[in-house]
This record gives structure tokens, sequence and C-alpha cells, in this order.
């Protein structure tokens, strides 16, 4: 019985090892994390429940919320039928409170007459999210749209003018006002509008439900439907919308997940 029992957990962890081969991810994620996955071409992939795409080759992207569980449950069958479940593990990230004062009263709590502009902002942003183009610019290495003082980090419990808000999804870059924004991976240019919280604002596919957000610019040098190149100038940091200095306000999605920026660059 002993025999049978250590052949069947060495039968156990042999599966597990050639699941964690299969997927192409590291051991262990973080909360917040953007990865870059690779199955055999061919095989399906899912995250929970959420059937990824797939390029011809085999690759896929992912992204954690910035709470996500202690597990991250991938499922994938491969050409032949045969399924391979993964659980990988999720490192926790620690989340600072920041306060922010000195913002004009109508920014934190808006006026009822613009009450309309900012859901149609909302609504705006969130149909540029939805894109899952084909574009593959997700498979370059990230580089940094502008270097500067990081003066707010993704996950912040923010406290606005005294009263709590949600958290950041993004992270602040502080540089002076004028400053070159860089795209920080080829893509094409999903939205660019004026909008009542982030001020002009622009909005990069980058293929697969990745896009990036680039807020508070005082200038904007790309129309939407334009196709930039990696290091392509998109604009230039200013103080735009709600904001109580020049800096740059960098998102990164996968879809509607926000995820945290600083991780994609090694931070």
């Amino acid at each position: 019985m002993k025999i049978m029992l250590k052949m069947i957990l060495l039968l156990l962890m042999v599966s597990t090892a050639r699941a964690e081969n299969k997927l192409g991810l590291p051991e262990s994620l973080t909360q917040g994390g953007l990865y870059v996955g690779k199955v055999e071409a061919g095989a399906e992939v899912w995250f929970g429940d959420k059937k990824l795409r797939t390029t011809g080759d085999g690759h896929f992207v992912v992204g954690l919320n910035w709470k996500q569980g202690a597990m991250a449950r991938f499922k994938v069958r491969q050409r032949d039928g045969n399924i391979l479940h993964q659980r990988l593990s999720v490192k926790k990230q620690t989340y600072d409170v920041q306060h922010i004062d000195g913002l004009p009263p109508k920014m934190v709590t808006p006026p009822k007459e613009v009450l309309a502009r900012i859901q149609e902002d909302s609504a705006r942003v969130r149909n540029s999210r939805k894109k899952d183009s084909d574009l593959r610019d997700f498979m370059k290495k990230f580089i940094w749209p502008v270097k500067g003082r990081i003066s707010g980090k993704f996950g912040n419990h923010r406290i606005l003018n005294g009263k709590a808000k949600s958290p950041h999804g993004g992270m602040d870059i502080a540089v002076p006002e004028g400053s070159p924004v860089k795209a920080p991976l080829g893509g094409v240019v999903s939205m660019v509008h004026d909008l009542y919280y982030t001020g002009n604002t622009l909005i990069i596919d980058h293929g697969y439900g990745i896009n990036t957000v680039y807020a508070h610019l005082s200038r904007i040098d790309v129309k939407p439907g334009q196709r930039l190149k990696q290091g392509d100038i998109i604009g230039a940091v200013g103080a735009t919308g709600r904001a109580t200095g020049p800096h740059l306000h960098w998102g990164l999605n996968w879809y509607a997940e926000r995820l945290n920026p600083g991780l994609v660059l090694g931070q």
C-alpha cells in the first residue's frame, strides 16, 4: 500500500511539472501582473473560466487582478485532446495609502452639471478597452514612456482632499511640463479625448486585449487609428484634468482589468 501511494505521488509530481512546462509561465505570479505564456501551436488555454486567445504559434496573454487570490488556475487542452490543469501561486502585493490635498473641490465631488460628461467619458474608455485586435506588439519588452520620480504607485488607496476614493489604477511619473512622452510599445491609437478627470488622454491598443493609457497630457501628437512604433513621441507631459502638478499618469490594462505598469518595467 505504501509503495502504491508513493507511485501515485510521483505521478502527480511529474504531471504537475509537465503542466508548468506547457504553460511557459513563471512558477510564481504577482497580483496586478501581465504575463505572456506559450503553449504548443493549436492548444487551447483557459484562465479560470475565461478562454484565452492564442497566436498561431501558441502565445497567449493573461493579466492578474490587483487583489488576485493566492492561486491562479489554468487549463490547457492540447492538440491530442489531453487536458492539463495547472495552479500557480500568486504573490500578494502591499498597497500604500496616499493623501492628496489641494485639489479643486469640483474635481473631488463633481457638480451635477458634469455628471453626464463623466458618464460619457467612462463609456468611451470602456469601449476602447474592449478592443481585441490581432496586433502582436505586446510580444516586445516595454520601455519607459518617460523617466522621472514615481509620485503615485499602482494600487495606492487614495484620500483626495480628505475623502476616500478608488485605488489608483496606474503609475504617476512626475517630470517637468512639456517633457516628451514615448510609446512604450508599438500599437494603434484607439482613443484621443479630453476627459473630465484625466484631461488630455489617449489610449494605445497593443493587441490581444493589452492597452495603455496616458493622461493629463499638455498636448497629444497622434490621432485615432494611427499606427505607432515603439519609441514614437505621442505627446507631452502636462497637468490637465484632476492634477496638482505636471506628471504622466500611465495605465496598463488587459481588457478591463487594470494592471501594474511598474511590474512590466521590472519595478
